[in-house]
């Protein structure tokens, strides 16, 4: 546990470790957050910490719908179908590979065929939803104001080298967004485990 006895990185660990050891397929660990919260960055420790390679955690930032990501609406920005098939894909079970189509902010798409790791970790601003609930084995949330989160990741663009019309929309969309899906969707309440940045650390 973290501080005050919220649930921190360490239960992260022991519950992915758990279900890899009940399971007979990899489990479906899906971390959820506003923008800036830091998904990618415990996305990555808990790769790092079970043998996986960054390669093979799923990032919904590769499974954007073919449109206007600047224009989408709320639940339009990702490929809903593809993200769906490749968690019921997992879990299935027998697939030895980790294989689906990808698509980024800016259009490209390519191919990911990677070995199946022993739990598929998938991060993504709106990945908790009442529709994703029973293709996942591990849903946590990290627990950010999404006004302070946005502030966190037009930091970070602008070390990017994001242009201005980029880090705009964080005002004028992005965060926006993200009060209105914690409104509507509420994930904390679809969360296995609630983590606040503090507990991360």
């Amino acid at each position: 546990m973290g501080e005050n006895g919220h649930p921190g990185y360490d239960d992260v660990l022991r519950d992915t470790r758990q279900l890899i050891a009940e399971l007979d397929r990899p489990p479906v660990v899906a971390i959820g957050g506003h923008g800036g919260a830091g998904k990618s960055t415990l996305a990555l420790r808990l790769a790092a910490d079970l043998g996986i390679s960054p390669s093979q955690v799923v990032p919904t930032d590769r499974l954007y719908a073919a449109v206007d990501t600047r224009r989408a609406g709320l639940f339009e920005i990702q490929d809903w179908p593809a993200t769906f098939d490749l968690l019921r894909r997992v879990r299935t079970g027998g697939e030895a590979r980790l294989r689906y189509a990808r698509r980024g902010y800016d259009g490209q798409e390519g191919l990911v065929d990677e070995a199946m790791p022993v739990a598929v970790i998938v991060e993504g601003i709106r990945i908790l939803r009442p529709e994703t609930a029973s293709l996942i084995d591990l849903a946590v949330w990290i627990d950010l104001d999404p006004r302070i989160a946005g502030e966190r990741a037009k930091a970070r663009n602008r070390d990017q080298g994001d242009d201005e019309a980029e880090i705009v929309l964080w005002d004028t969309k992005w965060i926006p967004e993200g009060v209105e899906y914690e409104r509507v969707v509420r994930p904390q309440q679809l969360a296995h485990l609630v983590l606040r940045p503090a507990d991360l650390e």
